[in-house]
């Protein structure tokens, strides 16, 4: 057995525990929260940075949301080369006269300067990032202030989808956000959420004043200022009844170079937090997070092979170039159709049932119902347009696997810094 194969026999023997620690969080009921006082001020944060196609139905969803107090607004604007201005200004024309906007325009220095900077111009008790192409809903503000009033904790977030669900990629990337949902909700029954994703979250001024706000250095500044927040002792929460709709990019440039940059980000996370402690973040996320990177690099190295030698050993060497039989053995590997296959094979006998091939079938069957899970609770309907992502997820995850193995030189850089470009 080569190196490889012992290598992604052990990844799938941890796959499987990773998977089964999820139930064990889908059945554990988190302690009652002692309500605390909802935050009676409130600075929503807008850093933007050439949005014109989004930035108006944003500041909209801003203005008109709900909040039980004083709500400001400040939209930060990077050094836009676009009409971003201009909607901006659209945006707050006829806006409620309690609802003050401040636009402060930059020269471009990346979203976390952005951010500090607004931080400058407020007093409010909580801090809300939205990010410019992101529409909250109407109650969600109100949802955070609610589970971020217990004194210990500092940061709050939502359940995430896409706008603009239905676009060529976005159709996976949506089926993923709602899973990540669901992940960050069931961290978090344990204090283990280390992500307060950009779209939108919530936190205190006070707390983030302690950790001097965000850092400049690094891509993911949602998750480095989670795991500061939670090193000073603070604890993160989590509303499903928070929503918020964001667009990402669905071309297959702005698709690569927005998870190049989140694959950047983590490997900068690793090097920078990666410590023995007793939190569990560095018992559990931490670790997880690591290992998933690891499992991407792996798996995809070992996928890669495997669907390569195989075209190469059945169809090109006896001169087969293309053909039905081809077509066949690409879509079982990239759909599900390959996995009922395997199953089957077991089930009939052709393929040898040992150890390591029944964990392989458990872990598989585990997966599926965590997506599903994710779609009835977060979307309550099921429809074609989450079961086609589902019954090809295989490219999907393929290709964040390459750009994981791409992206591994970066882990060797000395500094990262946060300056953004748009992906679209």
């Amino acid at each position: 057995m080569s190196i490889l194969a012992i290598l992604a026999n052990i990844i799938t023997v941890i796959f499987f525990l990773v998977v089964l620690s999820y139930y064990v969080l889908v059945f554990i009921k988190p302690k009652k929260k002692k309500p605390g006082k909802t935050g009676k001020s409130l600075t929503i944060i807008i850093p933007a940075y050439n949005e014109e196609p989004y930035i108006k139905d944003c500041l909209i969803a801003a203005i008109n949301a709900d909040f039980n107090g004083k709500k400001d607004i400040i939209v930060i604007d990077d050094g836009s080369k676009d009409k971003t201005i201009l909607e901006i200004k659209k945006a707050i024309k006829g806006k409620p006269s309690n609802v003050s906007v401040k636009l402060i325009k930059l020269n471009h220095g990346g979203k976390s300067n952005a951010i500090n900077t607004a931080l400058k111009y407020t007093q409010s008790e909580l801090i809300a990032i939205v990010d410019a192409d992101s529409i909250i809903a109407k109650d969600s503000l109100v949802e955070l202030a609610k589970v971020l009033s217990p004194k210990e904790y500092a940061g709050a977030c939502g359940v995430i989808k896409l706008k603009n669900k239905k676009k060529f990629i976005s159709l996976w990337v949506h089926i993923e956000q709602l899973y990540n949902s669901l992940i960050r909700m069931l961290f978090s029954k344990i204090h283990a959420n280390i992500v307060t994703p950009g779209p939108l979250s919530m936190y205190k001024r006070k707390a983030l004043e302690k950790i001097n706000g965000f850092s400049t250095k690094g891509f993911s500044e949602d998750v480095d200022v989670t795991i500061r927040l939670i090193r000073k002792g603070y604890k993160i929460a989590f509303s499903e009844k928070s929503v918020t709709e964001t667009n990402m990019p669905y071309t297959v440039k702005g698709f690569g170079k927005q998870r190049t940059r989140f694959a950047k980000g983590w490997l900068n996370i690793f090097k920078k937090h990666m410590q023995i402690g007793n939190t569990m973040i560095d018992i559990y996320s931490l670790p997880l997070m690591l290992f998933t990177y690891i499992q991407g690099v792996i798996m995809g190295i070992v996928t890669i092979y495997n669907i390569t030698s195989g075209y190469i050993l059945y169809f090109s060497s006896k001169g087969v170039i293309f053909s039905g039989e081809v077509l066949r053995y690409f879509i079982e590997w990239f759909s599900i159709a390959g996995v009922i296959r395997w199953i089957t094979n077991i089930i009939n006998g052709n393929i040898e049932l040992s150890f390591l091939v029944a964990i392989s079938i458990i872990v598989t069957l585990l997966t599926y119902p965590l997506f599903l899970i994710a779609i009835i609770k977060y979307e309550k309907k099921f429809t074609m347009w989450h079961l086609i992502p589902l019954l090809f997820m295989a490219p999907f995850w393929f290709v964040i696997m390459i750009i994981y193995i791409i992206n591994l030189p970066e882990y060797f850089k000395k500094h990262q810094y946060n300056i953004w470009e748009k992906c679209n």
